[in-house]
């Protein structure tokens, strides 16, 4: 196979571009990338915005609402009941190309012009503090979360019930800082369990129960540390730690991450799949470069994404598209679109366009629904569309746009904002030298706190709803919501003592990097890829071995 290299014009590595991807060029009718796969990937991170909601006024009617937009910036934004309705019409904002200015300057005016959703919500039920949310009750401050109750502080997780501070998790209830929890039920401060419950501070549990601090168990009942233990030592040992004290809980968790790094890790996390380069894939098929997703099928440098096949480049969501390119936050039945965002239902030969929705054969379009032939929001007949778009291709290439993905600018959020700046963080002068922007700290968030949290959670009055905190790590405001706070009650724990975001990065930090090294099994000696970084101390462990290990 012949690999062509070229140096990414962001970060001035050498990449490779294989034979493959270059056929995979030619049919998507693109140019190879100026830019390494990473640096890709930053810049279309950079177009989501998942955990920073903002009070504003609606622009078509002036009430009050939660918007991912904060006031400043420069876009119409409308409640969605507006947005959706026929109360407006994206095509009254369409103009004609201008072939004496660059494309991305005239898509960047055309965003400003037409109005943008307030929030990706949709179906839910008393959960305004939400986004990228399907079907929530009774639910605040979750992201990418669908199907879930009464439940606070999450990202990316379904069918959850009274779940707080909890990511990537499925099926379950009452659990309270999990990281990767399929069909569990009270469990706490544990990562990577599945079908279990009653755990405590654990790590890679398969169908246990009652188990405090252990790692790469199965089928197991009363441990603590790996070692069994009866009814009356595990309760014991449970009013011992004094998890309802804030100090007794900082103590047990220390004690718990100094053990974990003892205790042997898998070099990779997937299941079902075949032909596959990356972590956490499931049921998929040739998938290279890929992180977090399953049902893939020749699929490269991908994240969070389901049920595609035949693209390149994307991060969040698919669901049964194909022959895609370059794209961000958008789904179901994409067929061959590329430099897309915020698309969906049904699109199909689209390029260059933002929350867009069931169209075919639209160019630098925003916010159109069902239209045909359209270029920046303009509708055209079949033969006058196929007559401009080589045109504008040919323009493109004389700018030097052709083939690249919307430049740092167009994005609506400052990059700090951004998803990007959760894996590729930058500091403020960095991400300005790159092009994008940056959203200042408000100085009315960062009040002083003034109210001394008691360290037992039974000391904690309801009066501290009332309270204004300061976070420890980052010093921004936060408060204790009552429906929180009878979860805490309820459970024995204490009150934390930093913010939701901070508390979501400490969890991710336990998150392996979407980075490959290679490894030899600390067992067999073998050689083997792995996302845990060489300064890693904990033993690693091939396919095999691992399985020996639990088993």
């Amino acid at each position: 196979m012949a690999i062509h290299a070229k140096q990414c014009k962001t970060c001035a590595k050498t990449f490779q571009i294989p034979d493959e991807d270059q056929e995979f060029y030619i049919k998507m009718q693109v140019t190879k990338p100026d830019f390494c796969p990473s640096c890709r990937q930053q810049r279309r991170l950079a177009f989501r915005n998942e955990f920073y909601l903002y009070q504003r006024k609606c622009d078509f009617s002036g009430k009050e609402i939660i918007s991912m937009y904060s006031p400043d910036k420069p876009y119409k934004i409308y409640d969605q009941e507006t947005w959706w309705s026929d109360k407006w019409d994206p095509m009254q904002f369409g103009r004609d190309f201008d072939f004496n200015k660059p494309f991305f300057e005239q898509f960047i005016d055309l965003q400003k012009s037409v109005p943008r959703m307030s929030l990706n919500v949709i179906s839910s039920e008393n959960s305004y503090y939400t986004n990228y949310a399907f079907r929530n009750k009774n639910c605040y401050m979750v992201f990418t979360t669908d199907y879930c109750e009464d439940s606070y502080y999450g990202r990316i997780n379904y069918h959850c019930f009274k779940c707080v501070d909890f990511d990537y998790t499925n099926d379950s209830t009452h659990c309270y800082e999990v990281f990767d929890a399929k069909r569990c039920n009270n469990c706490h401060f544990s990562q990577k369990i599945s079908g279990c419950s009653n755990l405590l501070f654990c790590y890679d549990m398969k169908n246990c129960h009652d188990c405090i601090g252990c790692a790469n168990l199965r089928n197991k009942k009363y441990y603590i540390h790996n070692k069994e233990a009866t009814k009356e030592e595990y309760e014991k040992i449970i009013k011992k730690m004094d998890l309802g004290s804030y100090k007794g809980l900082q103590k047990a968790k220390k004690q718990t991450d100094e053990f974990l790094l003892t205790c042997p890790k898998k070099h990779l996390e997937n299941v079902n799949s075949e032909d596959c380069i990356g972590n956490f894939l499931k049921n998929s098929k040739n998938a290279k470069f890929c992180f977090d997703s399953e049902k893939l099928h020749d699929v490269k440098y991908a994240t969070q994404l389901n049920d595609a096949k035949d693209s390149q480049d994307w991060d969040f969501v698919a669901e049964g598209s194909e022959l895609c390119y370059q794209m961000v936050s958008s789904a179901i039945r994409m067929i061959q679109c590329k430099f897309c965002m915020n698309s969906w239902e049904g699109n199909s030969n689209i390029s260059y366009c933002d929350l867009c929705l069931g169209n075919s054969n639209i160019f630098g379009c925003v916010g159109l629904r069902k239209k045909h032939y359209c270029i920046l929001n303009k509708e055209y007949t079949k033969e006058e569309y196929e007559e401009i778009i080589p045109r504008i291709n040919e323009h493109m290439k004389q700018t030097g746009e052709f083939s690249q993905f919307f430049p740092a600018q167009a994005s609506p959020f400052g990059y700090n904002e951004s998803v990007a700046s959760e894996y590729f963080p930058l500091k403020k002068e960095d991400a300005l030298k790159l092009g994008f922007t940056w959203k200042d700290n408000d100085k009315k968030d960062y009040k002083k706190q003034t109210y001394i949290i008691p360290d037992q959670i039974t000391q904690i009055p309801s009066s501290i709803t009332n309270e204004t905190l300061a976070c420890e790590v980052c010093g921004k405001n936060y408060k204790i919501t009552s429906q929180e706070l009878e979860f805490y009650k309820k459970s024995n724990l204490p009150i934390p003592h930093s913010c939701y975001l901070c508390r979501h990065k400490t969890r991710m930090a336990k998150k392996n990097p979407r980075k490959l090294w290679e490894k030899s099994c600390a067992k067999c000696g073998i050689k083997t890829q792995t996302t845990y970084p060489p300064e890693n101390p904990s033993p690693i462990l091939c396919e095999k071995c691992y399985l020996e290990h639990v088993g």
